[in-house]
């Protein structure tokens, strides 16, 4: 594998949003979803021109796995005590080697669609159920923040559902993962999750 980072809609082979040209048909039931979407949205009244909803939903999922597993790894005691340590010592440069673990994260990604004079929004809502076994990770810690993941692989198993249609799913692995930087994303300060 490459040192470009992954991201859930290559994984789920989503079709790529500002393609002109697809390079393989969309699925069964990519193709299911789009037809469920146009149902749905046909009930709404668009005081303008209805915008691209199929395009918006592929970039829900342009999110990298290295973030993914960084917002995971936040919440690990032993990550948090080096995160700290850093923090007093920022120039310092510390690696933390991760043993064998499986990260279990479920997502909720969703659209909400707003008109004026609508009194609710329709929002069209996504589950992600993902399950990552990783071995051989060291983690590269400066400042207080995680900078970049060295080393190691990474099983993948992950399904995403629209109401009650599966949309992808998707087991891959093993992947090579070679120092993969964390985009900036992760590495502002850690704050609580926005309430949703």
């Amino acid at each position: 594998m490459n040192n470009s980072p992954l991201n859930l809609r290559t994984l789920f082979s989503f079709p790529d949003a500002t393609a002109t040209t697809t390079a393989s048909p969309p699925s069964n039931q990519w193709q299911e979803f789009q037809s469920r979407l146009g149902r749905e949205i046909k009930t709404i009244k668009w005081p303008a021109a209805m915008p691209d909803l199929t395009s918006k939903v592929a970039e829900l999922f342009n999110v990298e796995l290295p973030d993914l597993l960084v917002s995971s790894w936040k919440k690990a005691r032993e990550l948090q005590e080096a995160l700290e340590e850093s923090r007093k010592s920022p120039e310092e440069v510390i690696v933390l080697d991760l043993a064998e673990h499986e990260i279990t994260n479920e997502y909720h990604p969703n659209i909400e669609i707003r008109i004026a004079g609508v009194p609710l929004p329709k929002k069209i809502e996504f589950k992600v159920q993902i399950v990552t076994a990783l071995k051989g990770i060291n983690l590269k810690i400066q400042a207080g923040t995680i900078t970049e993941i060295q080393a190691g692989s990474c099983d993948f198993e992950g399904k995403i559902k629209y109401e009650d249609l599966t949309i992808a799913e998707k087991k891959v692995g093993p992947l090579k993962l070679l120092s993969l930087g964390v985009s900036t994303i992760t590495k502002q300060k850690q704050e609580p999750d926005p309430v949703k």
